[in-house]
């Protein structure tokens, strides 16, 4: 696992080499940068997993940086760090997949429990990425191959796994996923065209209307099974969706 760290205040990269935990994040390199030029000379050359990026530098912004990777098609797992609390380069950090925004100063305990996010998330992408001939894969760093049904997978499936839990939301995905919530929900929108909580709500529709033509469970124990214990609201959605109370579908 090799991280780069790019920033032109030679100072704060030395300082952030400091605080990481090499031996417990498993880090093999730390390679640093003082500009997006040498950051991107090195992305060429090196394996890369993780980026450590600042925003403002001269010449060229880390968002220029971000944008030439992206339209090369090299998505490298991307950790903004900043000292500007601005909401534009935020919303456009988000655009390139960024895995989160953090502002500075970071104390290294928080910086090392957000590499670690970073390491997990990139971990569990590899192991739920089976890439197919047909898929589309993008490269990352020299040879990792990254591709949308990692994720896909993963959110579908804690989903389907979690829709008997009332109150599964963004938060408690994003949290399972090791992502932020907001870049969550950029990337679910951009899958599945739809958002997070119409997702659940459309998924706990259909559990209800296979569980009514295929068992003999109540109403009551339905509605408890796929996330709605309260009955009423239950047949209210229920009857929104379909035209028809549970009873009438279940015939």
């Amino acid at each position: 696992m090799n991280i780069l760290i790019t920033d032109d205040e030679y100072y704060i990269v030395q300082g952030l080499v400091g605080m990481i935990d090499k031996e417990e994040l498993g880090i093999d390199s730390i390679f640093t940068a003082y500009s997006a030029e040498q950051a991107y000379n090195i992305l060429r050359k090196e394996h890369v997993d993780l980026l450590l990026l600042d925003i403002e530098m001269p010449k060229e912004t880390g968002l220029e940086l971000l944008e030439q990777l992206n339209n090369e098609g090299l998505r490298i797992i991307t950790i903004i760090l900043s000292g500007h609390q601005r909401f534009d380069y935020a919303r456009e950090a988000i655009n390139y997949h960024c895995f989160n925004y953090l502002l500075k100063p970071i104390g290294k305990q928080s910086l090392n429990r957000e590499l670690s996010r970073a390491i997990s998330f990139l971990k569990s992408l590899r192991e739920n990425s089976a890439p197919s001939d047909e898929e589309d894969t993008k490269v990352a760093g020299n040879d990792t191959k990254v591709t949308d049904s990692g994720f896909v997978h993963a959110v579908r499936s804690y989903i389907r796994d979690h829709l008997s839990d009332a109150d599964i939301n963004r938060d408690q995905i994003a949290e399972f996923m090791h992502l932020n919530p907001d870049y969550l929900s950029y990337c679910f929108h951009k899958e599945f065209n739809t958002t997070l909580t119409a997702y659940i709500a459309s998924k706990r529709m259909d559990q209800a209307k296979y569980l009514l033509k295929n068992t003999n469970l109540s109403i009551n124990e339905i509605a408890e099974q796929v996330g709605i214990p309260n009955v009423s609201y239950f047949y209210r959605q229920f009857k929104k969706v379909t035209g028809k109370t549970p009873q009438q579908y279940r015939k």
